[in-house]
């Protein structure tokens, strides 16, 4: 149907010619800007994520110039600790020289003040824009929390969207050479608790054990075993706990023993009945008794031996001989009688000496060596535990009532079984808990057999401070020296290492923002191709479009000729 009011063909034409021209003014865009999404209305939820990861990249950048700056510190500080190490080593052969007989050490004086200098030189000018690490005025280098210094290392987003920085960690204590306060690698380290109150120097270097139960008797032989009615019988009880030190004792273990003619024949039937000499004898009781007890000989007096408990029954030691008989012709006995008491073994103890006040500082810990009962054990005593046991303050232990007081704290609150005393003179004594170590006799052992630190072996002066010229002993400056020494490569080595993790994190980073690149560039770049033959298809639309609303607009030209 035709219409002079509304001409239907050239209204889709133009409709068709506004889509052409919208799809084309979009494919321009992509083609011009090489974005498929360059805006949020594009695709919102793509363009929020890439505006995200362009955030992180920005930062990650930023990341990699703290690592940049921070690497340059850590470069400089490494030189600097190379240059002092072999500084050092000269002067440490220095030290040897002077040891030889005729140097004039007054001349090799001279030499170490110049590497002196050297070493100050090489902390004072180990700076990076301003920064030193070597040289340091901190005012308790031995508080982590002063010395402790961060290094930017990267930039982390969550799973929850939260972000932070990381950082990685390095103590300036392990590699200042020289601090205003002291404290510093090549100076004196005042640190150290000494011997700890005279342990480090304990009296025993091994573990004492306690002593069992004996009884000392005089062979009266020769005995006649003539038959079995000839015959000694005694009763034994052995390893009863001692009631006057162990609380709930335990009676041990009670057996009745019978040496007869058939007990001698058992062990050697050549003697006819008739034990000659204490060995035999010896030999006749080991094997009636068996392994319940051992039986000693006196050295020093041929008839004397002795019947000790080895302990192989309950947690006491004791030995009691009653009962005894004997029907041996003459009244012999073999020097067994029934015992006037009951003998009781005793518990291992030791002993230190006290020497000298000491102080726990608050990075220092003190290690004591203990065996309780064959069980090797580590005391350790902090200042938390000095100012815990004695109410004060300070680390500061200045007694041996002090030092008591703070060793039994620690040995309760370390569950160790073990109790301090004061016998005067300085002396201390150990002992073991009953109540904690029932165990008595050669089943008990208890050693204090020495004690460490963690501060090590710490020079008690500096490295400027010495002086060959001087009475000083030339050992203890070479010992000292190459404590420095090692302390310094150990800084060295600190450094490598934070180093080696700078360059690793750098590499990562920079991989980091590649993948983000590569990640942006598939949520929102365009595809050149694509869009360039679109835009082409495109265009010639638009054409064919204009053309269609023009063939279309010229409908009606038509219906006015026919009415004239």
């Amino acid at each position: 149907m035709a219409s002079i009011l509304t001409n239907r063909s050239a209204i889709g034409a133009l409709q068709i010619l506004r889509s052409v021209s919208s799809n084309l003014a979009e494919t321009h865009n992509q083609v011009s800007s090489g974005l498929r999404v360059a805006t949020a209305s594009d695709d919102a939820a793509y363009w929020s994520i890439a505006t995200t990861m362009r955030s992180d990249q920005s930062a990650i950048y930023a990341v990699q110039d703290a690592i940049g700056l921070g690497s340059a510190k850590v470069d400089t500080a490494y030189a600097a600790m190379e240059t002092a190490i072999d500084v050092l080593t000269q002067f440490q052969a220095k030290l040897v020289a002077a040891k030889e007989a005729g140097v004039d050490r007054v001349k090799v004086q001279a030499e170490l003040e110049q590497l002196k200098d050297q070493t100050v030189s090489i902390a004072r000018s180990a700076s990076f824009n301003g920064v030193n690490w070597l040289n340091t005025s901190f005012a308790n280098i031995y508080d982590t929390a002063e010395t402790k210094e961060q290094l930017t290392t990267s930039f982390v987003r969550s799973s929850s969207g939260g972000v932070s920085v990381q950082s990685t960690n390095i103590d300036l204590s392990k590699v200042s050479l020289f601090n205003s306060t002291g404290g510093g690698l090549l100076q004196a380290d005042d640190r150290s608790p000494g011997t700890v109150g005279g342990i480090r120097n304990t009296i025993y270097s091994f573990d004492p054990v306690g002593s069992s139960a004996w009884e000392d008797y005089i062979f009266d032989g020769p005995l006649s075993f003539t038959d079995n009615s000839t015959a000694i019988t005694f009763t034994l009880n052995l390893d009863a706990d001692d009631p006057a030190t162990t609380t709930g004792a335990l009676p041990g273990m009670t057996q009745t023993y019978m040496i007869d003619r058939d007990a001698i024949d058992a062990v050697n039937a050549s003697w006819n009945g008739v034990v000659s000499n204490r060995s035999q004898w010896r030999t006749v009781l080991q094997s009636v008794l068996g392994s319940s007890v051992r039986i000693l000989q006196d050295s020093s007096n041929p008839e004397k031996y002795s019947i000790e408990t080895t302990e192989v029954s309950g947690r006491g030691s004791s030995y009691y001989m009653s009962g005894f008989s004997s029907t041996l012709p003459d009244g012999k006995t073999a020097g067994l009688q029934d015992s006037s008491a009951i003998i009781y073994g005793t518990r291992a103890y030791t002993y230190s000496i006290w020497d000298t006040a000491f102080e726990l500082k608050p990075e220092v810990e003190a290690y004591i060596a203990i065996t309780e009962n064959g069980v090797d054990k580590t005391l350790t005593l902090t200042r938390d535990i000095v100012m815990a046991a004695l109410g004060t303050t300070t680390g500061d232990v200045n007694s041996i009532g002090d030092y008591i007081q703070v060793l039994n704290y620690a040995f309760a609150n370390q569950g160790m079984g073990i109790e301090a005393t004061d016998l005067g003179s300085g002396l201390i004594r150990y002992d073991l808990i009953e109540t904690i170590n029932p165990e008595a006799g050669r089943k008990s052992t208890l050693g204090v057999t020495g004690a460490t630190d963690n501060i090590g072996n710490t020079p008690t002066f500096g490295l400027l401070d010495i002086d060959v010229t001087s009475n000083f002993s030339l050992d203890a400056y070479i010992s000292g020296v190459q404590t420095m020494l090692s302390r310094v490569i150990d800084g060295a080595a600190v450094l490598g290492a934070v180093k080696s993790r700078l360059e690793l994190q750098e590499g990562y980073n920079q991989t980091v923002i590649d993948s983000i690149d590569r990640g942006i560039g598939r949520l929102v770049d365009a595809d050149m191709n694509d869009a360039s033959v679109r835009l082409k298809a495109l265009q010639t639309q638009q054409q064919l479009s204009i053309q269609a609303l023009s063939i279309a607009n010229e409908n009606p030209s038509m219906l006015l000729q026919l009415l004239r």
